[in-house]
C-alpha cells in the first residue's frame, strides 16, 4: 500500500474543559476526507513551532500545508497597525505559528491553500496589511458571521464574487462570477507584492488571490469547506490542491 501524501493542518488555540485545547473545525476534515487522497496532520498552534528551525524540521516530512480559518483576527503589530477593538479577538499563538509556516512554505514551493483568516495570514506573511471593522465601513457590505445555530443558516452564500478574466479561478472553473459564505469582518487592505488579486465582491473586497510563482498557492476569504446549496467551487479547489499535493509527494 503506497503512503499517502501529508497534508498540514494549522490549529487554533482555544479554551477547553477549564484549560486550553488545540482545534480543527470538522468542517476542514470532512472537506479533506470528501475530495482529498492525503493523510491530514494537525499542527498545534504552539510558540514552540515558531523556531524557524523546529518548523523547519515539520515542513520537511509534509507535502502540503492548509491554513484553516477561525473567529480570531491577526493582531495588527505583524502588519505595523494600530490595535483597535474592531481588530479583536486575537489568538497570538496561532500568529506565531502561521506566518513562520506561511513564510516557510512559500520557500519551499509548497501547495498551499489559504482559507479567511488563512487567506489574511497569507496576506501579512508576504508583507501586505488587513482593514479591521470591515462591515462598519462605509459602502461595505456585512461580512461577518451570522449567529446562528443551524450551520447551513451560518454558511449559506451571502454575496456575489467576480473572478478576474483568465485568472485562476477563471481557468479552473469557467466561470467569471459565483456566490460565496462570508464569515468575517476583517480583510486585506494593502495587497502584498507577488500575490494576485483573483476574485473581488461587489464592495471591492478582495474575496481570492493566488501566487503565480508558486506550484499552488491560493488564499480565498470564503469558506469553501462548507458551502451550502449549489455550490460549483469547492470540489474544484479542494481536488486541484489535492493534485498539486500529490505531485509534490510524488517528486520527493
Amino acid at each position: 500500500m503506497s503512503k499517502l501524501p501529508l497534508l498540514g493542518v494549522i490549529c487554533n488555540r482555544r479554551a477547553h474543559d477549564g484549560g486550553t485545547g488545540q482545534s480543527v473545525n470538522h468542517t476542514y476534515l470532512d472537506a479533506i476526507a470528501t475530495w482529498m487522497n492525503v493523510q491530514p496532520v494537525l499542527i498545534p498552534a504552539n510558540r514552540a513551532f515558531t523556531d524557524r528551525q523546529a518548523a523547519s524540521n515539520l515542513l520537511s516530512v509534509m507535502d502540503g500545508l492548509l491554513i484553516t480559518g477561525n473567529r480570531s483576527n491577526v493582531h495588527p503589530k505583524n502588519y505595523a497597525g494600530t490595535k483597535t477593538p474592531e481588530h479583536q479577538p486575537f489568538d497570538t499563538d496561532r500568529d506565531a505559528v502561521s506566518l513562520v509556516l506561511i513564510e516557510l512554505a512559500l520557500t519551499r514551493n509548497m501547495p498551499t491553500l489559504a482559507i479567511c483568516r488563512g487567506l489574511q495570514e497569507l496576506n501579512v506573511a508576504c508583507g501586505g496589511s488587513l482593514t479591521a471593522g470591515l462591515s462598519g465601513q462605509k459602502n461595505k457590505l456585512d461580512h461577518r458571521t451570522i449567529e446562528a445555530e443551524d450551520h447551513d443558516a451560518v454558511y449559506r452564500a451571502r454575496h456575489g464574487v467576480t473572478f478576474v478574466e483568465d485568472g485562476w479561478w477563471h481557468k479552473l472553473t469557467d466561470r467569471t462570477q459565483a456566490r460565496v459564505n462570508s464569515l468575517h469582518n476583517q480583510a486585506i487592505d494593502r495587497l502584498a507584492q507577488g500575490l494576485v488579486a483573483d476574485a473581488h465582491a461587489e464592495d471591492g473586497t478582495i474575496e481570492a488571490v493566488y501566487k503565480p510563482d508558486n506550484s499552488f498557492c491560493v488564499g480565498v476569504q470564503w469558506h469553501p469547506e462548507y458551502q451550502t446549496g449549489e455550490n460549483h467551487l469547492s470540489e474544484p479547489l479542494f481536488r486541484a490542491f489535492n493534485e498539486a499535493v500529490g505531485q509534490a509527494a510524488a517528486e520527493k
